[in-house]
């Protein structure tokens, strides 16, 4: 408790100089707030708050409410002060109080004359009226509980019922606090008894955050008025004492007594006989009156306390001390004020205090600011007890003695929540690494250190390779249980001067200090390695890889925020060329992410702004030359940077989700073309590619089936053309996407069959209609036998499987009789033409001899 002293420190708050208006919550409840003789507010607390506003310059406009209506009023800031608010923690939590309380206050049973009522134990089956749904009542039935008592209680709404009550009969004793009773128990023909319990603090509170200067200015008068016995504020508290017209006067009868000389003696010896017992009782009153207070301060949780600042020693702790720090009083004030904090905090409070101390003294002030420090003390168990402390410089006016006041509070709770809150803001509560926010700052100061000490430093970005999968088989469970053991294999590897963070779901960052490029690359390796090795987590053995990004402080970049995206893209470069590896930022990487960047804000106006267009591949027959259909290819012509090629910017499209935007606008676009397309020879279907993330959008099938309809064109007519990645895996949610389709007969096609994952006992459950041969197989026909021989394969299959096939890419006359010979039904490619304008399409399709074609390059047509 011993940092008490706490009048060093610098008082923060200082109360605004301009004239203001309070707005102050005001409710019955005599002698703390009442009405005057002309109805005006009155009553200790209003006057306690008129004498601060007088100095403070302050004008008060008292608003009345009832007590809850104005706690409500005033927790929504509609009133600036509500005075008479007991502390609690649930309301410190959710408004605003000064330190020095404006009175000390207690709740008392008052008894009806006909009962006798000396300890709690006489209230055992009594009626006792109390304050309905208070704490109070609360209070008052635990104690009873704990005496194992049985009282009823009976509620009422307001203290003056309370009292009402009893005087009617219909309850032996009434519970109200000390002030109330005193000052009204005469009216009601009550009487107070011994029964003390619930001791309170009360104060002005002001809403949240907000007053912060008029409750410090309140503090301060009542920290100055409080050790002046003339002040204001004892004045105020010994005006309200007691009820009016209750006073200390001679009898009636004594003015007429003393004007009858012959009755002067008799008269002179009742006086002195009354005067002696008026004293007396006054005398017990007040002996009664220290006694409940100091009851009262010895029962509160807050340690009081007094301290010499010459020799550094307390001259009174009170009892509290022994919840506070395991100690009694006495042995707290036989030791030096150092003897209680660690060392460092002794060493701050004694440099504070004579700093503070002589400031004091040459002041001349009476009285310093109270000032608020947060210390740790030490136990008589040697453990720590975090501690809120305020203390007062007071100087006696009398010897010019100087002394410190103050009061200790245990923040343990506190202190644990804010370090709760700290460490959820700065740590990922899963693995316990630093987060990314965290993460940003140690970064930043690694780097300035790193810049003063000419040093390198490598950051590296690591993604697990797959780990979705993980999650999906195994559950999030296992993915969790996962994280955390790669979490610790990174931190065994790591210095202790190197960081390990997690930034993402399976991200994570690592900083190592003082490496060069070739140490990194190595220590990366390793990396690589720790995560490779077999995982057992909850009786499986799992296996994984991880991809890193690295980039190098100062080659890379000089900030924190430049050199986390460079590790990043870094590590994106390297998923898309080979995963399980690691790779180092270039210049030439970051040219790219640059580029992607651009393009991908620039396709966020391309449809607006009419930048795409269609054109139109031709698809023919193998068997007869006929053109049959049409691949519609995407192509856009940005203003500034000219033709962008599909294979930059479809990517973009598709990682930004834009592809789905993009993606309506070419099935509008293609309908259209086709149902103009009705009228041409032979009415060629056209064929669309359709991205992934179309096709499981719920309401696709839908959307298409609407588009279909409103350009009148039939589902036979649009051939979608979907890759293998669609079935990748999920081969029962490839089948409940593409069923609507099928069912709504849109002929579906795999496009670059034969490159990626499709498990061909699946083709044809599925619903597909067509095999795409990809170009890859196309482009070997004649210098590549196994790429033969997967043609043939796959033309087999397609056809087994009632399935049609189409090559395409095809370029040269040996490559289109190749396919024809093996029996591939359709192909597309420069052979025969380039990808065309609508308007071409439509030429070369009127005057198109499919016969001629097909004899001139590929022989007679076959017979279907």
């Amino acid at each position: 408790m011993v940092a008490l002293w706490l009048g060093l420190t610098l008082w923060g708050d200082v109360a605004e100089a301009a004239v203001r208006t309070l707005k102050v919550g005001f409710y019955d409840n005599p002698p703390k707030l009442t009405r005057g003789a002309q109805g005006q507010p009155s009553g200790s607390f209003v006057e306690l708050l008129q004498a601060i506003a007088r100095e403070e310059d302050w004008t008060l406009v008292f608003e009345e409410c009832r007590w809850a209506e104005c706690l409500q009023r005033l927790e929504r800031g509609e009133l600036d002060l509500m005075p008479d608010v007991a502390l609690t923690s649930e309301r410190q939590a959710r408004m605003d109080f000064h330190v020095q309380p404006a009175l000390l206050s207690w709740s008392q049973i008052y008894r009806s004359p006909a009962v006798n009522i000396t300890s709690v134990l006489d209230l055992e089956g009594r009626r006792v009226a109390v304050l309905r749904d208070s704490v109070q009542a609360t209070v008052l039935q635990g104690m009873l509980q704990g005496f194992g008592l049985r009282a009823t209680l009976v509620p009422v709404e307001s203290f003056a019922d309370a009292f009402a009550v009893v005087a009617a009969g219909r309850a032996d004793a009434a519970a109200a606090n000390v002030h109330f009773g005193d000052y009204h128990m005469h009216a009601y023909g009550l009487r107070s008894t011994p029964v003390v319990f619930n001791p309170t603090r009360l104060y002005f509170a002001a809403p949240r955050g907000r007053h912060g200067d008029v409750l410090a200015a309140i503090d301060r008068h009542l920290l100055r008025w409080s050790a002046d016995p003339n002040s204001p504020y004892h004045q105020i508290l010994r005006r309200w004492a007691m009820p009016p017209g209750l006073t200390v006067g001679w009898p009636a009868w004594a003015s007429t007594a003393m004007a009858t000389l012959g009755g002067m003696a008799i008269l002179f010896a009742g006086l002195t006989m009354w005067l002696r017992r008026r004293v007396r009782q006054a005398t017990e009153d007040l002996q009664r009156s220290e006694r409940r207070y100091r009851e009262l301060t010895e029962s509160l949780t807050d340690v009081i306390w007094t301290l010499d600042p010459q020799t550094m020693r307390l001259t009174y702790v009170s009892p509290a001390v022994r919840r506070l720090r395991g100690m009694e009083p006495q042995e707290v004030m036989a030791q030096p004020l150092e003897a209680g904090l660690p060392p460092q905090a002794a060493a701050r409070v004694r440099a504070l205090l004579a700093s503070r101390l002589a400031a004091f003294e040459a002041s001349g002030q009476t009285q310093s600011e109270p000032v608020v420090l947060e210390l740790p003390q030490l136990r008589k168990d040697g453990s720590i007890v975090w501690t809120e402390v305020v203390s007062t410089l007071v100087r006696n006016p009398d010897d010019g003695h100087i002394e410190v006041r103050g009061v200790t509070r245990d923040i343990s709770e506190r202190r644990a929540a804010q370090e709760r809150i700290e460490r959820l803001a700065r740590y990922d509560q899963l693995t316990r690494l630093p987060n990314r926010t965290y993460l940003q700052e140690r970064l930043a100061a690694l780097l300035s250190a790193a810049r003063l000490q000419r040093q390198a430093l490598a950051v590296l970005a690591l993604d697990l390779d797959h780990f979705k999968t993980v999650n999906e088989a195994q559950g999030l469970s296992t993915g969790d249980a996962l994280l955390i053991e790669v979490a610790q294999r990174l931190q065994a590897l790591c210095g202790p001067h190197d960081v390990v963070a997690r930034a993402a779901s399976d991200e994570f960052v690592l900083v190592l200090v003082d490496v060069d490029g070739s140490t990194a690359a190595q220590r990366a390796q390793a990396l690589l390695e720790a995560v490779a090795r077999p995982y057992q987590i909850q009786g499986v053995e799992i296996g994984l890889g991880a991809t890193i990004g690295i980039a190098l402080f100062p080659d890379d970049g000089d900030d924190a925020d430049e050199l986390l995206r460079r590790a990043d893209a870094a590590m994106h470069q390297a998923k898309q060329t080979a995963r399980n590896s690691l790779r180092f930022y270039t210049a030439e990487l970051q040219h790219r992410s640059d580029r992607l960047l651009k393009l991908s804000s620039a396709l966020a106006q391309a449809v607006a702004r009419s930048e795409l267009r269609l054109l139109y591949q031709p698809q023919i027959s193998l068997r007869d030359g006929r053109i049959v259909g049409a691949e519609a290819l995407l192509r856009w012509q940005h203003p500034e940077w000219g033709s962008i090629a599909p294979a930059e910017f479809i990517p973009v499209a598709e990682s930004s989700g834009r592809i789905v935007e993009i993606g309506d606008w070419v099935l509008r676009e293609a309908l259209a073309a086709v149902r103009r397309w009705a009228e041409w020879p032979g009415a060629p279907y056209v064929a669309v590619n359709v991205s992934v993330l179309q096709l499981r959008r719920p309401e696709f099938a839908q959307r298409l089936r609407e588009l279909a309809e409103r350009q009148g064109v039939a589902p036979g007519r649009l051939e979608l053309e979907v890759t293998e990645s669609v079935t990748a895996g999920e081969a029962e949610v490839a089948r409940q996407t593409l069923r609507p389709l099928v069912e709504a007969g849109f002929p579906v096609a795999i496009d670059d069959f034969g490159t990626g994952y499709s498990s061909l006992a699946y083709l044809r459950r599925l619903g597909f209609a067509r095999l795409k041969i990809d170009r890859a197989f196309v482009v070997d026909i004649g210098r590549d036998a196994d790429a033969e021989a997967i043609i043939c394969a796959i033309v087999q299959l397609a056809h087994t499987l009632g399935l049609t096939t189409i090559a395409e890419g095809v370029e040269t006359v040996e490559q289109a009789t190749f396919l024809a010979g093996v029996g591939c039904d359709l192909m597309q490619g420069w052979l025969f033409s380039a990808a065309l304008e609508e308007a071409d399409l439509a030429t070369l399709v009127r005057k198109h001899d499919a016969a001629g074609w097909h004899q001139r390059w590929l022989g007679p047509p076959t017979l279907a």
